[in-house]
């Protein structure tokens, strides 16, 4: 009788200490670690650009900003960017998907600028744009 109490006392304890488990709850792990870059398009090309293609009454001393469809490896871009006609030197740089280029004098006004962006600037994910790209605005 003894030996029937002990397993009496050990399938009790066994049930009521799985009651004291904690409750499973869903984990953040999951949420939490997530891709710091991603890829946003399966082709990279120009998504925007300011000005527009096309825009009139541009400022002579504009910010140009191009925003791709994916973030661009910044070692291809400083010598695949061309303006037509001749712009003052362009300075800028590159944050994820935005190139931002700005003429380092006042453009000529009433004139068409062409925004050139070579075949070889390249995604960080080794994609080429394939052809070259423009963009052009006219000033003010």
């Amino acid at each position: 009788m003894a030996m029937w109490k002990k397993f009496q006392i050990l399938i009790l304890f066994g049930f009521s200490s799985l009651t004291c488990l904690p409750k499973p709850e869903p984990s953040l792990l999951g949420v939490l670690v997530l891709p710091l870059v991603t890829q946003t398009s399966s082709n990279f090309a120009i998504e925007s650009s300011s000005p527009t293609n096309g825009e009139t009454g541009v400022a002579l001393s504009p910010t140009i900003t191009i925003i791709m469809t994916q973030a661009v490896d910044t070692t291809t871009v400083n010598t695949n960017i061309s303006c037509a006609p001749s712009c003052p030197s362009l300075s800028g740089g590159v944050s994820n998907r935005t190139i931002t280029l700005t003429p380092s004098s006042a453009l000529t006004t009433g004139t068409t600028y062409t925004i050139t962006l070579n075949q070889n600037i390249q995604s960080i994910f080794g994609l080429t744009l394939g052809t070259n790209t423009s963009f052009s605005f006219t000033t003010l």
